[in-house]
């Protein structure tokens, strides 16, 4: 009998859960080599693009997500692997394809570029991202006493990059508090949204991004009506513009 423990082809442990019997790295590095591809629009990504696995960021139960760098720049890059049910069928597929494609048209400096991505021989999808790590937004306030206008300022930021993306007929479908993170300098935080990626079973809606929206809003401390049906994001955002909780002045941004 066959050790499901290992890798069918190289018999390592893997490092996350076994992806149609391949570890990630026999995944990843071999297999996406014959995928079916889709290029992206610009600055495209060798067919064959070798990515070595370092380790795995987060596992949730349709996806694995994980640190790699691109074998000929060392580049780091966020490895997510989707599991795409076998239920789903070609409906799943085409949806899948047609997001990959939007995602790796879009460029925004509040999301982590989405460069490749493929299809696995088992069927999986890997969508292949810039890395980006840093604080959780919500933590970053409170750690720096952010005051009741910067915590809006921030978060209408957020609210900006989510709109954007539903002007592109993107969703993230998977919005909340410890996806959104802060990078870059003192003086020049920026929030980034994380998780951008192929959602297989459906096709996420704009409702779901304003239930997510308020949950970081209110991880961030805002204090607003809860129970409301928001109209759209720039309504939330409005909303959010007051109503904060009130924290120890120590830094403004």
């Amino acid at each position: 009998m066959a050790d499901l423990s290992r890798c069918s082809q190289c018999g390592s442990a893997p490092v996350g859960a076994l992806l149609g019997g391949l570890c990630p790295s026999c995944l990843l590095g071999l297999g996406l080599a014959d995928g079916d591809e889709v290029e992206p629009d610009d600055d495209p990504l060798l067919p064959g693009a070798v990515y070595r696995v370092l380790t795995v960021l987060s596992s949730e139960h349709d996806r694995t997500s994980y640190l790699a760098d691109q074998g000929h720049t060392r580049r780091l890059v966020t490895l997510d692997v989707v599991r795409v049910p076998a239920a789903g069928g070609d409906e799943s597929l085409a949806r899948c394809r047609e997001r990959l494609r939007a995602l790796m048209r879009w460029a925004h400096p509040g999301v982590p570029k989405v460069i490749d991505g493929r299809r696995s021989p088992s069927g999986d999808y890997c969508v292949v991202a810039h890395y980006a790590s840093g604080p959780r937004l919500d933590r970053f306030c409170d750690a720096h006493g952010l005051e009741a206008g910067s915590r809006a300022d921030l978060f209408s930021r957020v609210c900006e990059t989510v709109s954007e993306g539903h002007q592109l007929g993107i969703c993230h479908g998977r919005l909340r508090p410890d996806l959104v993170i802060v990078a870059g300098p003192r003086e020049h935080v920026q929030p980034l949204i994380l998780g951008y990626s192929v959602i297989p079973d459906r096709a996420p809606a704009i409702a779901d991004d304003l239930s997510g929206l308020e949950t970081v809003a209110r991880a961030m401390g805002w204090q607003g009506p809860e129970g409301c049906r928001w109209p759209s994001v720039d309504a939330l955002r409005e909303a959010a513009s007051r109503d904060w909780l009130r924290v120890p002045a120590r830094q403004n941004l």
